[in-house]
């Protein structure tokens, strides 16, 4: 099976036509360019203040929801 994935600006491909890649082996020397197989499938918070802030977030819109139904 071939598939083929398109390299943004800045990432240089590091594998080779004929290289066999396995999931989720990086193809390029930029780790944000993703490697063979990733998918974007979660939102992940990496720092505890954006944590507490989408807790916040959350919280208030379900006062505010519940506030428009009462």
């Amino acid at each position: 099976e071939v598939k083929t994935q398109e390299c943004l600006t800045g990432a240089d491909i590091v594998v080779q036509v004929g290289d066999e890649v396995t999931k989720d082996e990086p193809i390029t020397t930029n780790p944000n360019v993703g490697g063979f197989g990733q998918e974007e499938k979660e939102c992940i918070l990496q720092d505890m203040n954006r944590v507490y802030a989408y807790c916040a977030f959350a919280f208030s819109c379900f006062i505010a929801q519940l506030s428009f139904v009462l």
